[in-house]
């Protein structure tokens, strides 16, 4: 099944107030009830559980936050939105439960002026706003990498 972004996670009421402790944007004020669980982990970081997902200034970019590391911040993209074509078949998200799911890529910043940026389109983060979780999928399929040159700064090449 394949997925998008396409939507904001679910309104719901909110009822107390989490901390985040952000080296990148200053301490966070959010609703408890935007907090992520990932049961596994991300790979290379399985003792980080807890994440919040902030949007980013620019369409199609986003904050995966640690709650309780104040310097663990991925940046992601909607890699439907910048790569045309892409395809993430998850064979556990079917239609049944594909409401409520998005997929995004992890983005690498360059080390050095003159480098890209690339996204990691083989191992995309599955969000289930409905369920509160996250994982990291490792997909089968050789036609993507951990490494595709990215510009941030071009106009989407996925959708209008």
């Amino acid at each position: 099944m394949t997925v998008s972004t396409d939507m904001a996670p679910p309104a719901q009421a909110r009822t107390s107030t989490l901390l985040v402790p952000s080296r990148l944007f200053g301490p966070l004020c959010l609703s408890a009830d935007s907090s992520l669980r990932f049961p596994d982990g991300l790979l290379g970081f399985a003792g980080e559980r807890k994440f919040v997902l902030l949007s980013a200034s620019q369409e199609g970019v986003f904050w995966l936050h640690s709650v309780d590391d104040g310097s663990l911040v991925f940046l992601l993209i909607d890699p439907f939105h910048f790569f045309a074509g892409y395809e993430a078949d998850l064979p556990d998200v079917g239609p049944e439960t594909a409401d409520g799911v998005a997929v995004f890529a992890i983005v690498t910043l360059p080390r050095e002026e003159g480098d890209f940026c690339t996204a990691n389109l083989q191992g995309p983060i599955v969000l289930d706003f409905h369920a509160r979780t996250g994982r990291q999928a490792i997909l089968q399929s050789t036609t993507y990498s951990t490494k595709h040159a990215l510009d941030l700064g071009a106009r989407s090449h996925g959708k209008a």
